[in-house]
């Protein structure tokens, strides 16, 4: 899996990386295994380009925290310290941390 994808080129050029690198590993190593490409929608970017993101992919995985706290510019260290008083006066409904429906 291919972490922090933002654009189809970013993963297209993995994805074209990928299989000489895991061909030198697995003659090094004497074995094969099966594999996949993939990435993990992790940014917002990746998010609204996923359709073309998906031409490179074989799946997707979603890192719902990384993508939260980078769609709301949250940081996990700091939230707690906030995030009380405005789940508390309304500005929120749900902490996006805990609920990614919000």
């Amino acid at each position: 899996m291919v972490p922090l994808v933002g654009t189809p080129q970013e993963l297209g050029h993995q994805a074209n990386l990928i299989p000489g690198v895991a061909k030198k590993v697995f003659s090094e190593m004497g074995t094969t295994v099966a594999y996949k490409i993939g990435t993990m929608i992790e940014i917002p970017r990746a998010a609204l380009v996923a359709n073309e993101i998906a031409k490179h992919a074989d799946f997707f995985s979603f890192g719902t925290n990384d993508i939260t706290q980078m769609t709301f510019g949250y940081s996990r260290d700091d939230a707690g310290k906030f995030l009380p008083q405005y789940l508390a006066q309304g500005i929120l409904q749900n902490d996006p941390l805990q609920d990614c429906t919000t």
